[in-house]
């Protein structure tokens, strides 16, 4: 090989290693110890900081309007139930959670706050 070929090789390598390490994330600073989910849950479950604003029960969902902090809604029928992280379901102070299909009542229980009861 020639030398103008071996530099385009070294630099065509530089590229491809340049776009593979764009794409890892820094591992988080050690600032304070982060929780385990059990520890966070007990923490942040045991309060009620949050509002809810308006509950509805449709067919195959619960939608709630929250305001505050929530980290889980509970909630509980007749032979079921589940529990979701905020996250995971909720995006702008709306909550959309869905259940089966025509299940009547419905407890909601955002966090420690106060229960619902949807759907009487």
């Amino acid at each position: 090989m020639d030398r103008q070929k071996v530099v385009g090789v070294v630099l065509l390598g530089l590229i491809g290693l340049y776009f593979a390490l764009q794409g890892r994330e820094k591992p988080p600073s050690p600032s304070r110890p982060v929780p385990a989910p059990e520890e966070k849950r007990v923490e942040e479950g045991g309060k009620c900081l949050a509002r809810v604003w308006t509950a509805t029960l449709g067919y195959q969902e619960v939608r709630l309007q929250v305001e505050g902090q929530a980290w889980a809604i509970r909630l509980s029928w007749p032979g079921g139930g589940l529990q979701v992280e905020t996250p995971k379901v909720c995006s702008g102070g709306e909550c959309k959670v869905p259940i089966p299909p025509g299940v009547r009542p419905v407890e909601v229980q955002v966090d420690a706050c106060p229960s619902l009861r949807l759907g009487e």
